[in-house]
């Protein structure tokens, strides 16, 4: 089994003059794949998907966000920028996803996100 695949659709994305706003959701491979001990590998610059129909990569971002937000019904995500990893976490209970199969609620999960980039 392969390591999970982390995937941000975009559903909006808007320049306020100093930062980059793009929120949407983020989807977890289903349970073929595996969640790794202190998160999946994501890079946002790579591992987006224009759903916002902008054409990506995102306009004028250079580098990883400065500030994410995601939280879905069962699971939030807290990015790792130095190890360009996505860490999921229970929202009940507050324990990281086990390392292993990826559990259908999360594979399943609306998980809404919204990153903030500096705008170069």
């Amino acid at each position: 089994m392969a390591e999970a695949k982390v995937t941000f659709t975009t559903n909006d994305v808007w320049d306020d003059g100093k930062r980059i706003h793009a929120v949407g959701r983020l989807t977890v491979a289903p349970a073929a794949d595996t969640y790794v001990t202190g998160g999946n590998a994501f890079n946002v610059l790579s591992g987006t998907v224009d759903g916002a129909g902008l054409g990506m990569p995102l306009p004028v971002v250079q580098q990883q966000p400065i500030w994410m937000n995601a939280v879905g019904n069962a699971y939030f995500g807290t990015y790792l920028p130095a190890t360009q990893k996505m860490k999921f976490t229970a929202i009940v209970g507050g324990a990281e996803v086990a390392a292993g199969a990826v559990p259908a609620p999360l594979s399943g999960d609306t998980i809404n996100a919204y990153f903030i980039f500096k705008k170069f």
